[in-house]
């Protein structure tokens, strides 16, 4: 059988496939030319107090996942799997894992209620897998706390990079897929690995990108543990290089690459030149409220609505929320009172309903006897979700909720930024809040506010693991 040249050049070693004769890009190159000079310096004040704060958000997510049905199913085959080690749970101070089998679980901890940040522009969850990763590896790691927010700020450059550049909606889980690489590139920066480590980290981990929105679409369990699955995907690419392991090089754009076969590319140059400017950290958004990211905005419409003009969930004829299509295809889902705990907590129709009976969302109202309350059988049946004609299909808003009473009182809420965006903030005294509900949900004793504090004001000289060691227990 002939071979072309463009196939032939897949089977050269690295050092010819880098010739231009042969039509490969040097995208791969260059993100890694960016992981390895980004140093601590690079980080501007307003990225540094936003990677303080969402490592905070983002442990104590981890403490509140405890809480979900599944969690100590996945703690017990991880157990199985591993036996002791040396790396803590979040939520759980007396059990600790070999750090492959805890990232698994805490990934899965930190995912599995909803309630992590995301980064709405690239519809990344881009703190997930990376945190996991990093909170494992520290238990064996004597960097500062300046080495680790770097780590964490690489990660979710990297994680934002491999979403923002994609054209179409996602196929692949992309908290899970470009979640990968991210932890990946924040595993290799927290060893201080040269770029050619890096690189070989990036193949290695882009060997193992999986976990497609299948999961997503049905609500399965298996969601939560791709982040889990991302997490232990990228301290094994490190793990390998460190013993002298290599990987393929050109995995963001080359024959088979990323941007071939897991997401269709919009502009790679473009998304490169946008490295660190801002700082994506920066543009990350807070979950108020357990649910998902694409719930948040008709939430919010609830909230500001009823401060408008209080109502109850009896007085309510209708909620109608006009959204752009991924929000659609995300979480208009019909409400079944057999439903998962997943798959609720991606149903517009269930958290709208939760919302109005509750006036909030509560992570442990997420089991059986809850999803199938007669009240809340009768409110998803007024609740209705329609795709307007936003052409972007990676859109999350803008979103229109309109609410009818009762009495035909009708009104209407334009949401732009829903809370916790970065054009629609949270307070301190919010965050805090939100702390304390993530440890109320996880049985933890620890004072929210001191525990915020903790993280904003160490010295980023501090030794990170005696940091989170005293914040979240355990032997992390």
């Amino acid at each position: 059988m002939a071979i072309r040249l463009s196939d032939a050049a897949c089977l050269l070693p690295p050092s010819t496939r880098a010739d231009s004769r042969f039509g490969f890009d040097t995208h791969s190159a260059r993100l890694i030319e960016l992981v390895a000079k980004a140093d601590i310096g690079s980080l501007d004040p307003a990225a540094i107090n936003a990677l303080r704060i969402f490592l905070a958000d983002t442990l104590a997510v981890g403490i509140a996942g405890k809480c979900n049905p599944a969690a100590d199913g996945v703690l017990a085959a991880m157990q199985a799997v591993g036996g002791a080690g040396h790396v803590g749970c979040l939520g759980r101070p007396d059990i600790a894992l070999p750090a492959h089998q805890a990232a698994v679980i805490n990934g899965f901890q930190i995912h599995c209620l909803e309630w992590d940040g995301l980064h709405e522009p690239s519809v990344v969850i881009a703190l997930c897998a990376t945190i996991a990763a990093l909170h494992a590896d520290l238990a064996s790691s004597d960097a500062t706390y300046g080495d680790l927010l770097l780590a964490f700020a690489v990660g979710v450059e990297t994680a934002v990079f491999f979403g923002s550049a994609a054209a179409t909606a996602p196929r692949f889980f992309r908290p899970s897929a470009a979640g990968t690489m991210g932890a990946a590139m924040a595993v290799g920066k927290l060893r201080g690995y040269d770029r050619e480590q890096l690189h070989n980290v990036l193949g290695l981990a882009y060997s193992q990108v999986g976990g497609t929105m299948q999961a997503h679409w049905e609500g399965s369990e298996a969601l939560a543990l791709q982040v889990g699955f991302a997490a232990r995907a990228a301290l094994t690419a490190a793990d390998l290089v460190a013993h002298g392991i290599t990987g393929p090089h050109e995995v963001v754009s080359g024959k088979f690459g990323y941007f071939t076969l897991i997401e269709q590319p919009e502009d790679l140059d473009g998304a490169l030149a946008q490295w660190g400017s801002p700082w994506k950290i920066t543009e990350m958004a807070h979950k108020p409220f357990p649910a998902g990211r694409a719930t948040q905005a008709v939430l919010t419409a609830l909230l500001e609505l009823r401060a408008e003009r209080d109502f109850d969930a009896e007085d309510v004829a209708l909620v109608r929320a006009e959204v752009p299509s991924l929000i659609g295809l995300l979480v208009s889902r019909p409400w079944s009172p057999k439903m998962s705990p997943a798959y609720a907590r991606l149903c517009l129709e269930y958290i709208v309903a939760r919302m109005l009976l509750d006036r909030t969302i509560d992570p442990v109202r997420f089991t059986d006897a809850f999803i199938g309350e007669d009240d809340v059988a009768a409110l998803a049946q007024r609740i209705e979700c329609v795709v307007d004609d936003n052409p972007d299909p990676n859109a999350l808003g803008p979103q229109t909720v309109t609410v009818t009473l009762k009495d035909g009182t009708k009104m209407q809420r334009f949401v732009d930024a829903p809370l916790g965006a970065p054009g629609h903030p949270l307070s301190a005294a919010q965050r805090i809040d939100k702390i304390a509900r993530c440890f109320a949900a996880g049985g933890w004793k620890g004072d929210p506010a001191q525990f915020m504090a903790a993280f904003e004001s160490a010295p980023l000289d501090q030794k990170a693991r005696e940091l989170v060691l005293a914040q979240t227990g355990g032997s992390a």
